[in-house]
């Protein structure tokens, strides 16, 4: 495996390098980053942070490889590859590459156009989201926690979905309405690991910045392949404002399908897999202030499902809101401190006995992660914390202590 992972590494920087050499004006930026960790974990601690792969933030190694082409002045191309041992998936499926091309751009503002496999279209994290970047190791729970909901299997009533409550995480084989029979994980509110195939606008005017994209997959469910799952597409929104120096203000909202067509010989009568869609809107707010970052978020998410009633037998969507704040302080040179609480809420449904009792449809979640991070020289980075995960109405101890070397080359 790891030398596959090799040659894979060796050829994609060959065509990197030899598109550039090849492109009129091109200039190539290569680095890095190498990722050791070593980690304590008890219960589900680290089944629940692992992604569809395999891997996770907690993967015992990771390598990073990113080229920036600059071509002319307005054109950029965008290459990011990461190798982990522990995945299940090719590492072609980590390969991101998109197009950035500066439409006008002048002392107050910019436009620009952005193709490819994008980056995540919504909220404040994807930036942050990098081994060296992110000041804890672990990831907000909105970004990435699968709950038990899937795109390709329908659960066949309330109580069917009732009874798969905290198993997205555990490739959980079945429902009862109909779809594939493969084992897979749940849908998350936003899977940021992998990004989507798309395209859109992305720039700024005076304090204000703003995003428009179109992509074929869901904030749930991206398509980091080139083969769709359905015929519908995703349009996402975010516009930011800078009130006054230090802070952001974020607000996003999307839109899309997210059934995969698998499912559609199981819909009712007249129905299409692209008429059930996620919808999400969020808030993100940043404020820094001397040595302290403080960063908050929060999103309310809703899934249109087809067997999914009220008392009344009318349809209901499956709501849930998630939420989280960090906090980051500098102690002294190249060391920090920084803690973050994440927390997920799951709305209520009819538990289909006739009784008109309303409970959660999936287990709610809360997080508290801390850290203290120290950067030996500019290249080396060591991160030590604790995740603490409360998985609610689930005994045992899901808890994970880590500590983690991060090498940029």
């Amino acid at each position: 495996m790891m030398r596959s992972h090799f040659l894979i590494c060796c050829v994609w920087l060959t065509a990197t390098a030899g598109l550039a050499q090849d492109t009129p004006s091109a200039e190539v930026y290569p680095f890095g980053t190498i990722d050791l960790r070593f980690h304590e974990t008890g219960g589900r601690g680290l089944e629940i942070n692992k992604q569809r792969r395999g891997d996770g933030p907690f993967s015992h190694l990771q390598v990073n490889l990113f080229t920036d082409i600059a071509v002319g002045d307005d054109l950029i191309i965008f290459n990011q590859i990461t190798l982990d041992p522990s995945s299940r998936s090719s590492p072609s499926s980590f390969l991101r590459t998109w197009a950035q091309w500066r439409l006008y751009s002048s002392r107050h503002g910019d436009v620009q156009l952005q193709l490819g496999k994008i980056p995540t279209p919504f909220g404040n994290y994807t930036e942050r989201a990098y081994t060296d970047k992110n000041p804890l190791i672990g990831h907000p729970l909105m970004y990435h926690y699968f709950t038990s909901l899937r795109s390709n299997q329908l659960p066949a009533d309330n109580g069917d979905l009732l009874d798969h409550r905290g198993s997205g995480s555990g490739d959980f084989g079945g429902y009862e309405g109909g779809g594939a029979s493969s084992p897979r994980s749940g849908l998350p509110l936003i899977y940021d690991t992998c990004w989507d195939f798309g395209g859109g606008l992305i720039g700024s005017l005076w304090r204000l910045e703003y995003l428009f994209a179109i992509t074929q997959g869901t904030l749930s469910d991206p398509r980091s392949g080139t083969v769709d799952t359905n015929d519908g597409q995703q349009i996402a929104a975010r516009i930011g404002l800078v009130p006054f120096t230090g802070a952001m203000l974020r607000l996003s909202w999307a839109r899309g399908p997210y059934l995969d067509r698998v499912v559609a010989s199981s819909l009712p009568t007249g129905a299409q897999v692209e008429d059930y869609e996620q919808e999400i809107v969020g808030l993100a707010a940043e404020y820094e202030i001397r040595h302290l970052v403080i960063v908050a978020e929060a999103a309310r998410n809703r899934w249109t499902s087809p067997y999914i009633t009220n008392a009344g037998g009318h349809d209901q969507d499956l709501e849930v809101d998630g939420a989280y704040v960090e906090v980051r302080q500098k102690l002294g040179p190249g060391f920090h401190a920084a803690a973050r609480w994440s927390a997920l809420r799951f709305a209520r449904i009819d538990d289909g006995t006739g009784r008109n009792r309303q409970v959660r449809w999936d287990r709610s979640v809360d997080r508290l992660e801390m850290s203290l991070t120290y950067w030996l020289n500019e290249m080396t980075l060591i991160k030590s914390g604790v995740q603490l995960n409360d998985l609610h109405a689930q005994d045992g101890d899901d808890h994970l202590a880590t500590t983690q070397l991060t090498v940029r080359f």
